[in-house]
């Protein structure tokens, strides 16, 4: 294998004023055919050029290993650090990706409203001196999210002198008070685009060893594509104090750590860390499309998530798990317009309400099948090739105030999970949003502190552990959304309110976990409104064919009523 260093003979001193840009490099490197290409440990403070809006892009590379053990990617503007565009057999190891700015800034609470309509953050020295308005409220005790801390949405921000930061929300001061921590972060700057790594259109691209320390927006994810991508001992975590602090970070990603949608093949995640992420701490989604029209061996859908491809050839449509299935053979974009929709579908378009059956995403899709789809206009269809099925998620810790979330079956195994929102499976559609899961294993893992997440009457996603799907009118549906369920020889220990909620699910194996010092603490209402007890350790609901064996409940505290509860499903 052909090795090429790049030996750029900078002294210490020379490099720390004027870093060396790596990126023509490499680029020249892969034109000329080398397969093995070794970037010079060093801090590289790098922008945007020739146009792009990343940092570093890597556009239809293949068969190739970048070493960058050592290296430290900053990125100078609150951008995109590093973009791959349909790679293939791609490896990346050692890679450190941070932003200076950062982007998100942090303080204490130094003032709060008589009326509690505001509070002022007073910011630590070294953080950047901006009003950035999502906030978190951190608990100057264990730096982590405060509980009892409810949903801060609709914040808005101002400086109040040089160093102060004043946050607006009604009754914002009774979730904060004066000595809290808090951090307050923000997206991509002005003609930036968001996230700090990202993989659209790939195949079997390998991370080694990278660590992100922060993002505008998600640490890393990943679109479309064949997949396959592995994660192998990579962090996303704060990263060190910037030049002037004196106080740790309290942040790593402004958003989510890790997500993946859409893609073919589900992500190996191994020996990773993920803490402190400002939203979901990793994630593999999927949406459901809705189909707008059908002709003679064709029809026209539209997803509800509107930057992803979508369906590709190859991929197949279903409605339910076990209903009739039809293979793309052929799919074209469409707009609206092009797409020529009947007078009454678009009328249900344009008045759609956020988050209804018909609220869509404006891009058009034509698929075409060899016979004659079984599905018609205002049906919902999902992919089962495009949830990232067969996903590996193993060895993995997480200390991160946001949940897992699962739209996909795949291996969950021997992870530890300190996070007060646990682990989350569920399709997140309306009620009539088709979906299927069939074969999740999730299997010898360890909860720590889950349930105590911001409260949420009306989602069902109640315990450490949940496997919900909704029906509408605050119903669970019925059995048949999941099927084939493994859950085993898990372990909870010290979750507040129900550690597992589990509804709609069709074969169900749960044997030998263990929920330890369950209830020793007042459980929040979250799930309130399906009916979901508080104060069982266990609550099923609309499941069929469920084996349970050897589960116990050991130490329970004072909050603890009926252990386990059982609801037939109803007909």
């Amino acid at each position: 294998m052909k090795t090429l260093l790049l030996a750029l003979f900078l002294t210490a001193s020379t490099r720390a004023a004027d870093p060396a840009d790596f990126r023509p490099f490499v680029t020249e490197a892969i034109k000329r055919g080398e397969t093995r290409i070794v970037i010079p440990r060093g801090t590289y403070r790098l922008a945007p050029a020739g146009g792009d809006k990343s940092v570093w892009t890597l556009m239809n590379a293949r068969d190739i290993v970048i070493e960058a053990h050592g290296v430290t990617l900053v990125s100078t503007r609150l951008t995109r650090a590093l973009a791959l565009h349909a790679c293939s057999n791609v490896t990346i190891q050692g890679l450190t990706v941070d932003y200076d700015p950062l982007p998100f800034t942090q303080g204490q609470v130094a003032a709060v409203a008589d009326d509690k309509s505001w509070i002022e953050v007073k910011l630590h020295a070294g953080y950047p001196r901006q009003p950035y308005a999502r906030i978190d409220v951190i608990d100057p005790a264990t730096r982590y999210r405060k509980k009892g801390m409810p949903f801060l949405w609709g914040t808005r921000a101002e400086m109040k002198g040089e160093d102060t930061v004043r946050v607006v929300l009604k009754d914002i001061g009774a979730a904060a008070r004066v000595g809290d921590l808090a951090s307050l972060n923000t997206g991509p700057g002005e003609g930036g685009i968001p996230h700090a790594v990202s993989l659209e259109r790939c195949s079997g691209v390998v991370f080694r060893d990278l660590t992100v320390h922060s993002a505008p927006g998600m640490g890393i994810l990943e679109a479309d594509g064949e997949g396959k991508t592995q994660y192998l001992a990579c962090r996303v975590v704060p990263g060190p104090r910037p030049h002037g602090a004196s106080e740790d970070r309290l942040l790593s990603t402004s958003w989510d750590a890790m997500q993946t949608k859409t893609v073919r093949h589900g992500p190996r995640v191994e020996g990773c860390e993920i803490t402190e992420a400002g939203d979901d701490s990793w994630s593999v989604q999927s949406s459901d499309f809705m189909v707008l029209k059908k002709i003679p061996g064709k029809l026209v859908i539209a997803s509800r998530d509107e930057f992803t491809i979508g369906v590709d050839t190859g991929d197949r449509l279903m409605s339910r798990l076990g209903g009739p299935v039809a293979k793309i053979t052929t799919r074209r974009n469409l707009s609206r317009e092009e797409a020529r929709l009947a007078p009454e579908i678009l009328a249900k378009l344009e008045d759609a309400p956020g988050w209804s059956e018909w609220k869509l995403s404006p891009k058009c899709i034509e698929v075409g099948f060899d016979g004659e789809p079984p599905f018609e206009p205002g049906d919902s269809v999902f992919s089962p090739d495009r949830m990232g099925n067969g996903f590996v998620f193993i060895n993995n810790r997480v200390h991160s105030s946001g949940r897992l979330l699962l739209k996909a079956a795949g291996r969950v195994e021997d992870n530890l999970f300190d996070t007060p929102h646990g682990l989350t499976v569920c399709p997140e559609l309306p009620a009539s949003g088709a979906a299927g899961i069939d074969g999740l294993v999730i299997r010898r893992n360890k909860i720590l502190r889950a349930g105590w997440f911001c409260q949420a009457p009306w989602s069902a996603s109640a315990g450490a552990l949940s496997i919900t799907a909704a029906g509408g009118a605050q119903k669970l549906r019925a059995p048949g959304v999941f099927a084939n369920l493994v859950i085993e020889d898990n372990v909870f220990e010290d979750c507040a309110g129900p550690n597992l909620v589990l509804s709609s699910a069709r074969g169900v194996s749960l044997r030998g976990n263990r929920f330890v010092r369950p209830m020793h603490e007042i459980p929040n209402e979250t799930g309130g409104s399906f009916g979901i007890a508080k104060d069982s350790v266990l609550w099923i609901a609309e499941c069929e064919d469920l084996k349970m064996e050897n589960n116990p409940v050991i130490e329970p505290g004072p909050y603890l009523g009926e252990a386990v509860k059982i609801s037939e499903p109803k007909r």
